[in-house]
């Protein structure tokens, strides 16, 4: 039987310390010069060293692990971000473990022990509606935790989001600005909080024009296709005036352009259509999708720099970072 490698003998190989090795294998950077570090990964390549990360965390009580808990995998937004958010990790030499609560307070409850339980440094949570600073305390007294997306209603976690009320404001000032007067919200849940910020840059830009908002234009509906169009069919099957629709989310959007064009309406020039997020796919819609953005790789890098600052110095005070968005102005809101 062939004898493991050892740190040892990667040392012995590369004509370095044991520590250098170990400095190369925990990726500390600034600690070894490009040179050397090169020379011991020609070492462990050519010895087929295996790290043990196991027995390195109990040596250490440290890991180089990441708890990952989202709320929800099945919107492209989430899987997106948490791609961006996992690659921008790895650069920096942590491991990830990815968890779904599925909007289950239990279940994201879980997660955190089993992520205890991995000896994670650190979680970034995208939380659960019912989440409060309450189901987090007992966590946060062991790793720091960076929330993201949604608020949790307290300032003691980390948060980093999207300033969603002026989004919603600016899409909607600039659909009155350009003439109309009927403008439907649809999408997300009774329960969000994000959608309440939204919803409400929606009401207070009609105020601030001068305009009365109507209550029978709003509505809730999944965050999905189907959703979208199912809510844009029962929404045009009655007698309405409106001209256009400020969607949740993109996917939602999408559903209620097809839903338009089913119906015979043409989005754009007849009914004017705009949605969140900024998904890959919104350019390249038909027609290309009017949607309000934060980069996901900004809205990622963001996410991870506060996760080191954390880290470096885990005594300063929460902080709150709210992005603003960029809107793009395309052909489903007749901008060209």
């Amino acid at each position: 039987m062939t004898k493991r490698a050892t740190v040892a003998d990667v040392a012995a190989w590369a004509k370095v310390s044991t520590a250098t090795v170990s400095n190369v294998l925990s990726n500390r950077s600034g600690r070894v010069s490009t040179k050397t570090r090169q020379r011991v990964l020609d070492a462990i390549e050519a010895l087929d060293y295996t790290y043990n990360e196991t027995a390195a965390t109990l040596r250490s009580n440290k890991s180089n692990i990441i708890g990952l808990v989202i709320h929800d995998l099945s919107n492209p937004y989430y899987t997106e971000l948490i791609a961006k958010i996992n690659r921008e990790l790895v650069k920096h030499g942590f491991a990830t473990i990815l968890a779904c609560s599925d909007e289950n307070l239990e279940s994201q409850q879980s997660y955190l022990h089993l992520m205890k339980r991995h000896n994670a440094l650190a979680v970034l949570l995208c939380p659960t509606w019912e989440t409060t600073a309450e189901h987090l305390n007992a966590w946060r007294d062991l790793s720091p935790t960076i929330t993201f997306l949604r608020p949790i209603g307290s300032h003691e976690c980390d948060f980093i989001g999207i300033d969603n009320y002026q989004a919603a404001y600016d899409l909607t000032t600039r659909l009155i600005n350009d003439g109309h007067r009927h403008i439907a919200f649809i999408g997300g849940s009774q329960h969000s909080r994000l959608r309440r910020q939204r919803l409400q840059g929606w009401k207070d830009a009609h105020e601030d024009a001068g305009i009365t908002w109507n209550d029978a234009y709003v509505y809730y509906c999944a965050s999905s296709m189907s959703a979208g169009a199912e809510t844009t069919m029962r929404l045009f099957q009655q007698d309405t005036p409106i001209t256009s629709l400020v969607c949740y989310q993109d996917v939602v959007a999408f559903g209620a352009m097809n839903a338009l064009q089913y119906l015979g309406k043409k989005v754009g020039s007849e009914i004017a259509v705009t949605g969140f997020d900024g998904l890959n796919d919104a350019k390249g819609w038909f027609p290309s999708l009017t949607t309000a953005e934060v980069q996901i790789n900004v809205f990622a890098e963001h996410i991870v720099e506060r996760l080191l600052a954390r880290l470096n110095k885990p005594e300063d005070p929460p902080s709150v970072t709210l992005l603003h968005s960029h809107i793009h102005w395309r052909n489903s809101s007749n901008h060209k």
